[in-house]
């Protein structure tokens, strides 16, 4: 998030991920416990390289709905592709210890949001472009903010 928002120029945002990560690596048990959110209510900042190309100038391209990984983009497919080697847990020795973290967050993310595809499906007449839309709105405001 720090080389990403860098490369965006937001120097605030990296300085708070540079002191987050100070903060939570000192105080919190080596990151095990989030203290610069919980106790002094720094925020993370939620970038990436597919944010960082469209900050650049670089259109969405294509619409792609990857199984398992959900909607994307043929620009932040690339971004994500950028955002491994930058991903700390990526240079973890074992495939498997690695597959385990990744495996958790992303079951955490979704326990954190439930119903949300069922709604939409209920809701839209075709849920495929009311999910790709969804989606464009949200990384369009990604990227502007």
């Amino acid at each position: 998030r720090m080389a990403n928002s860098l490369l965006q120029l937001k120097f605030k945002s990296a300085g708070n991920e540079l002191l987050r990560f100070g903060i939570n690596s000192t105080f919190g048990m080596l990151g095990l416990y989030d203290v610069a959110k919980d106790e002094m209510g720094i925020r993370m900042q939620d970038e990436d390289f597919g944010q960082t190309l469209g900050v650049w100038g670089v259109g969405p391209g294509i619409y792609i709905t990857w199984p398992v990984l959900g909607p994307s983009t043929l620009r932040d497919t690339i971004g994500d592709a950028g955002d491994y080697f930058l991903d700390p847990v990526n240079h973890v020795n074992s495939l498997i210890e690695r597959s385990a973290i990744k495996s958790g967050d992303q079951i955490n993310r979704t326990s954190l949001s439930p119903g949300y595809y069922e709604g939409i499906k209920k809701d839209a007449l075709d849920p495929y472009d009311a999910v790709k839309d969804i989606y464009y709105q949200y990384r369009k405001n990604r990227i502007e903010n």
